[in-house]
């Protein structure tokens, strides 16, 4: 990890004008560091000190906007909204996400198992619809062949089609903003469509939930695998769906929940239930000094410890391991009790933003 954030660190410090000025103006210089130790000493970036002080195409490679790329702007929760250009990569590094949910559930998409997802975030300037999109378009032609239906939030339409399209497919996903899901299978339900005859698989994003709001849209829909079939993705305007939950961070916050020992020592002293995500290393990098966590990763306006402006922690694969095993449980033994495949990723959690305006 830290390798890769040493590498794109030299590369920013190199090409991206106001990442120059940024550190000249701490009196920092590349070239004195090289160790992870030094990299975890430079200044941090965010909105205000960093992103808003110096002009847009200054944050990009080469300072140039003249780039094949696709903007999406912040939601303005933490106060005006932002314009980030986004690159190629983004798309591709979620579409291994879209990928990795896709071939995990029952029924794997193919000639015998015709996919629809319905796609219900904002299509507009928003991160979440149009990204999503691409990521599930990219996954359909390289692995698992999916119709998409680009419905936004839309529930009038998204409910015609769980009544008129989603009875010719194998299976539905319905992707979305967890509350606003929820009310479409509650009003489906009250419609007289019959949901349970649609194998409907789920792909939040935006917020935290429980696990009862989980068990809930589960039993809802005769979900029999939570693991497989549910998945909440920690995303953000500024760098895409960075970590997300796999069936190994599922059953790890579900075990946690049963034990308020674990439950501390994974997540902090908080009475808050927390996302927690695992994320690919080669794509983004996180920190959590003092609770605040920091990202580093690559896009058309590349981010150096960049604070995202949520709360949270860092874990280990191993470490967390270790945590179950010294409280006499064996995640080895849970995960094929309950059929989870177990992911050797690090993990990052979140349980608020610290800048909710």
């Amino acid at each position: 990890r830290s390798r890769n954030s040493l590498t794109l660190f030299h590369e920013v410090a190199k090409r991206v004008p106001a990442y120059r000025e940024f550190l000249k103006e701490h009196g920092i210089q590349a070239k004195n560091i090289h160790t992870r130790e030094d990299f975890e000493k430079i200044p941090i970036t965010n909105k205000a000190g960093y992103l808003k002080k110096y002009p847009l195409a200054d944050l990009c490679w080469d300072g140039s906007l003249a780039r094949p790329a696709v903007f999406s702007s912040t939601s303005g929760s933490t106060g005006k909204p932002f314009y980030f250009q986004r690159l190629p990569n983004l798309e591709e590094e979620y579409s291994i996400l879209a990928e990795l949910f896709l071939g995990n559930g029952e029924h794997v998409p193919g000639p015998k198992n015709p996919t629809l997802v319905i796609i219900g975030f904002g299509m507009g300037v928003w991160v979440g619809g149009t990204l999503t999109y691409r990521a599930f378009d990219i996954a359909s032609r390289r692995a698992y062949p999916v119709s998409i239906l680009p419905a936004g939030v839309n529930k009038t339409e998204i409910l015609k089609a769980l009544h008129d399209l989603a009875p010719s497919f194998k299976q539905t996903i319905i992707i979305g903003y967890p509350p606003f899901v929820k009310d479409i299978i509650d009003e489906a339900e009250f419609e007289g469509i019959n949901i349970k005859a649609l194998n409907i698989r789920f792909l939040f994003a935006a917020e935290a939930f429980s696990e009862h709001f989980r068990d809930y849209l589960a039993k809802k829909v005769g979900i029999k695998n939570v693991y497989r079939d549910t998945l909440n993705i920690y995303g953000t305007a500024d760098i895409g769906a960075m970590a997300f939950e796999t069936p190994t961070a599922i059953l790890i916050r579900r075990l946690a929940m049963k034990n308020k020992k674990i439950f501390a020592r994974v997540f902090g002293d908080t009475n808050k239930t927390p996302t927690l995500a695992q994320y690919n290393p080669t794509f983004v990098s996180f920190e959590a000094p003092k609770g605040e966590i920091l990202l580093t990763g690559y896009s058309a306006v590349p981010l150096v410890r960049y604070a995202v402006g949520d709360r949270g922690g860092v874990h280990t694969f191993d470490e967390l391991k270790t945590i179950f095993e010294e409280s006499g449980i064996n995640l080895e033994k849970e995960a094929k009790k309950h059929e989870v495949p177990l992911y050797e990723l690090p993990f990052v959690y979140v349980y608020e933003r610290s800048d909710l305006a």
